[in-house]
């Protein structure tokens, strides 16, 4: 294994800070990555995956809300363009064109994603490693946050796996890249499909028509046997029954 944590400052554990220490996974995390892309990493800290990012795009930002990272990032990397606050509050209006790579504080991830892919300036890809049960939320047929990131972007890819190993401080569980590719414009008519879709999972243990009104071929069917084809069947047959 290659090491490259290197810095001495202690990580907070409320921040939800683990850093890659293993170089052969991070060409998977920036295969999306072109020298002509502005590039935003989310979380860089000691400059990890920074490092590589660095050397195949000449325009990037460095988002990271530990202040105590600045002076380092700002030595190492001084071509970035360095944010230290909240990525949640980053002013997305400030660019364009843009794609997003990181490793996700596991707290937050979920936020982190809907804020490049359903906000009005929507970044072009989103490659990001999770904890890996969260990975396969967004990954896997049936699962909620599958079927509606679908309506948003039109590829979901689940790549490497990461062994806790490969992370400094080690976290408990494993962890996944995931890519978002396709990323596409939305209408009022894709948020009703969003919440119609998440009313059928407010009781996913049970069947559909305990949740939603359905046809008969639905009716005895769970959630998580859906496919996101069938959602959209079904909010087109309740949107022409109004």
């Amino acid at each position: 294994m290659s090491q490259i944590y290197s810095t001495k400052i202690p990580l907070k554990k409320s921040l939800g800070q683990n850093f890659i220490t293993n170089k052969k996974y991070i060409p998977n995390l920036l295969s999306l990555i072109n020298k002509e892309d502005l590039v935003i990493e989310i979380g860089p800290g000691s400059g990890n995956i920074t490092e590589a990012l660095y050397k195949k795009t000449e325009d990037l930002i460095l988002i990271e809300k530990d202040e105590r990272f600045e002076r380092l990032l700002k030595e190492k990397f001084p071509k970035a363009k360095i944010y230290i606050q909240d990525v949640l509050d980053f002013d997305l209006s400030l660019i364009h064109q843009y794609k997003v790579v990181g490793a996700l504080p596991y707290y937050i991830s979920k936020d982190i994603i809907s804020k490049f892919l359903k906000g009005e300036n929507r970044a072009e890809t989103i490659s990001v490693i999770l904890q890996k049960e969260v990975a396969a939320k967004y990954t896997k047929s049936g699962q909620l946050l599958y079927n509606t990131l679908l309506i948003y972007a039109d590829t979901i890819i689940a790549d490497a796996k990461i062994a806790k190993e490969n992370f400094y401080p080690r976290p408990k569980i494993d962890s996944q890249i995931i890519h978002i590719k396709d990323i596409h414009k939305y209408n009022k008519e894709d948020k009703s499909l969003e919440t119609f879709i998440k009313s059928g999972y407010k009781n996913p243990r049970k069947k559909l028509k305990a949740s939603i009104e359905v046809p008969y071929d639905f009716k005895d069917l769970r959630a998580h046997e859906l496919s996101f084809e069938d959602w959209t069947k079904l909010f087109k047959l309740k949107s022409e029954n109004r």
